[in-house]
């Protein structure tokens, strides 16, 4: 998997979260329609029912909050550090997030959502990192982040900043944007059969991932070639 193809990766999961949050929000908003992918609404939302003392509201948004806190620990669990390193455990990951959006399906819309929340936490545990800058793949307030702040510096004159320092998180927030678009237009169509088709994509998408990380000699992408690595650590422990 060489650098190209691991953004291919990230876009297209982006893409797929995109889709999920866009049905959770649109595709729902008659019974509990609510955003999945991120929680600072939710907390906002919470708060909001918290003063008004409004118990019901406060137990709809935490609830989601939660699912998605339990999905990230998760993750953390499978995954074990931040470095990133092409290990298999973010393979799992997807394919588990994959096997979970099957789920929904058979679910009322207010049980749902808990599992997409949950699953939304799943992918956003993971830390993925491309040439130094780490996305996170299922909300946009850090990418519209990081994008304004690199135009920023470049307004400024600084030609320190490189062009993929603004193109990661330009191309997560376009993935994001055509992920909602399609979700929404699926769901219009098919109704909860979209689960079905996220779920193959997650789980084809997964399987890629495998096999390109097979085939790839240089899987925490240093520049050194893992076999070389390995011969690098032997020498030193003989030393």
């Amino acid at each position: 998997m060489d650098r190209k193809l691991l953004l291919l990766w990230m876009c297209i999961l982006t893409l797929l979260a995109g889709a999920i949050n866009a049905v959770s929000i649109f595709g729902y908003r008659d019974v509990s329609g609510t955003t999945v992918s991120h929680v600072t609404g939710l907390i906002s939302n919470m708060a909001a029912g918290i003063s008004r003392g409004d118990l019901n509201a406060v137990w709809a948004f935490l609830r989601v909050i939660l699912l998605f806190f339990a999905g990230a620990i998760v993750s953390g669990i499978v995954t074990g550090e931040r470095a990133f390193y092409l290990h298999k455990r973010y393979g799992i990951i997807i394919l588990c997030v994959g096997g979970l959006l099957i789920i929904p399906y058979f679910l009322e819309a207010k049980y749902s959502i808990l599992i997409l929340a949950f699953a939304m936490g799943l992918q956003n545990g993971m830390v993925v990192a491309f040439k130094g800058v780490v996305v996170r793949m299922t909300h946009m307030t850090g990418n519209i982040t990081d994008l304004g702040v690199y135009i920023g510096y470049k307004i400024r004159g600084n030609k320190n900043e490189l062009p993929i320092t603004g193109i990661i998180p330009f191309l997560a927030i376009v993935s994001f944007i055509l992920g909602g678009i399609a979700g929404i237009l699926l769901y219009g169509l098919i109704n909860n059969v979209i689960f079905f088709i996220i779920s193959g994509i997650y789980i084809i998408v997964g399987g890629i991932y495998f096999v390109l990380r097979y085939l790839c000699k240089d899987k925490d992408f240093n520049g050194i070639p893992d076999e070389m690595e390995e011969n690098i650590e032997l020498k030193n422990e003989k030393e």
